[in-house]
């Protein structure tokens, strides 16, 4: 096993945050941010719920009405119309028997809602306003959300997990932010989700964004890597709709298996490393690790119809070039699983 990589980790110290104090920070997107402290209040309005404990935010849409409004929301009192502000916030959807419902806001005080990130049924993360999905497979596993608006520019930045996915152009001034769950006009609950590490930050750029990493995204076949098992073995399996047509499957029948793979190189910096793979009914639950460091959470690959998720487990920085080990453990299955096999189909360092 190599020596364990540094996994980045930015806080921002409890204490002044507490206390509503600026400081400067370097936030989890760009460079030059300064931290400060909005008052906040919950807005509930329908057949919804709200409770918080240890930092963590639980809102729900209990019912499915679908006619009325549905809104379990923070409204964040951080009405801006110059400069540059940035929100952070992980977002845990635990459960989701609906559809379309918006997760984080970023709200048009004159004009209504501009920047809605929003979840369906199946765990797509998508951003309303132009469609783009910005992640799947989220039911389950928590989900870092930075939006970066830049007034001069009519820049509004969507981050998940540290990269990139969607950029939108124009919107009208005053903004503030909302987070928790909102009923879209089409959707319908029931949903929990949690959110939790909130944090606001003001006057910095996007500019050396998510660690200041110099690398460059790659991507890997597991099947074209070297694999070893606990003892249960692996297999290839042929699939026209997986990347490549193939993947890789851990033969397990109990929790303990695991599968480690080779990377290929990869260059110094800091990536968001990714991993699409099938989902099944015959799937367990895996964590994910990298140089012996678990990154994420755990993640539940059963499906009772045939998917092809992919799903970002976190950020990791590598401080010189060269190869990494990727360690899936079967940590248990969902209780409609038939067995706990693992898939794994492609393996992406995405540069930050």
């Amino acid at each position: 096993m190599q020596p364990i990589k540094r996994i980045l980790i930015q806080t921002t110290p409890a204490c002044l945050i507490a206390c509503g104090l600026s400081l400067t920070a370097t936030a989890q997107v760009g460079s030059g941010w300064a931290s400060y402290s909005p008052g906040k209040h919950v807005q509930q309005v329908g057949n919804v719920s709200y409770s918080t404990s240890g930092g963590t935010e639980t809102f729900k849409i209990n019912g499915s009405d679908s006619s009325s409004e549905q809104r379990c929301e923070e409204r964040v009192e951080d009405d801006f119309s110059s400069g540059t502000r940035q929100f952070e916030g992980s977002v845990k959807v635990t459960s989701l028997g609906g559809n379309g419902i918006s997760l984080k806001q970023t709200f048009q005080a004159n004009n209504g809602a501009w920047l809605m990130c929003a979840v369906k049924s199946g765990g797509t993360l998508y951003d309303v306003h132009s469609g783009t999905t910005l992640a799947t497979g989220i039911i389950g596993v928590s989900v870092r959300v930075n939006t970066v608006i830049d007034v001069s520019a009519s820049k509004t930045y969507e981050y998940i997990n540290g990269s990139l996915k969607n950029t939108l152009s124009g919107g009208s001034t005053p903004f503030y932010n909302k987070y928790g769950t909102y009923r879209l006009g089409s959707g319908h609950g029931p949903i929990t989700a949690e959110w939790s590490g909130i944090k606001f930050w003001q006057g910095g750029s996007i500019s050396g964004g998510g660690g200041g990493g110099t690398g460059t995204t790659v991507s890997f076949e597991a099947e074209n890597l070297a694999v070893s098992n606990s003892g249960v073995g692996t297999s290839v399996q042929t699939d026209a709709n997986s990347s490549n047509g193939q993947w890789i499957s851990l033969n397990a029948t109990g929790t303990g298996s695991w599968m480690e793979f080779t990377t290929g190189t990869v260059q110094a910096g800091a990536y968001s490393v990714s991993m699409k793979w099938k989902g099944n009914t015959s799937r367990g639950i895996t964590d994910f690790f990298v140089d012996g460091t678990q990154v994420g959470g755990t993640l539940d690959q059963y499906s009772s119809a045939q998917t092809y998720p992919t799903t970002t487990f976190g950020t990791v920085t590598f401080s010189s070039s060269g190869t990494h080990k990727i360690r899936m453990h079967v940590t248990g299955k969902n209780s409609a699983s038939t067995s706990y096999q693992l898939s794994a189909d492609k393996f992406t360092f995405t540069a930050q």
